[in-house]
């Protein structure tokens, strides 16, 4: 195996409006901003020590030839999923429904063990709310 001194992970969402998509996570589930670029648009926000940025869909890049990235065209049908780990979702999922955002369904307690569900972003990415048994 290849040694790797990886300091922190995360992904790259591609979203159709980078400001929409940084007021959601910033303050709807309280991610930090930690960069804002105009050109094209592209943000870094980070919570819980991972990195989540935001790159405005349909812009090609240098350090990723012949990659073009968009948000998801049909949200029934997602390659990934963001898990945000976390105590007391049930006092999440209220506040955040009280603020209008809208959810697969209600939480969700699997045999075994613990707390889920699923809210939606505006570009229709799923965030699973999930508190471990």
């Amino acid at each position: 195996m290849v040694s790797l001194s990886v300091t922190r992970a995360g992904a790259i969402l591609a979203v159709r409006d980078v400001a929409r998509s940084v007021a959601f996570y910033s303050e709807q589930l309280g991610f930090t901003v930690e960069a804002l670029y105009d050109d094209p648009p592209y943000a870094t926000l980070a919570r819980a020590g991972t990195r989540v940025s935001l790159a405005e869909q349909g812009h090609a890049a240098d350090d990723r030839p012949g990659v073009t990235m968009s948000a998801p065209a049909d949200p029934s049908s997602l390659q990934v999923v963001l898990v945000l780990e976390m105590s007391g979702l049930q006092e999440a999922y209220s506040e955040l429904t009280a603020a209008g955002l809208r959810f697969l369904a209600e939480p969700y307690s699997p045999p075994w063990g613990g707390h889920r569900c699923f809210v939606v972003d505006p570009d229709g990415y799923l965030i699973e709310l999930e508190e471990p048994a």
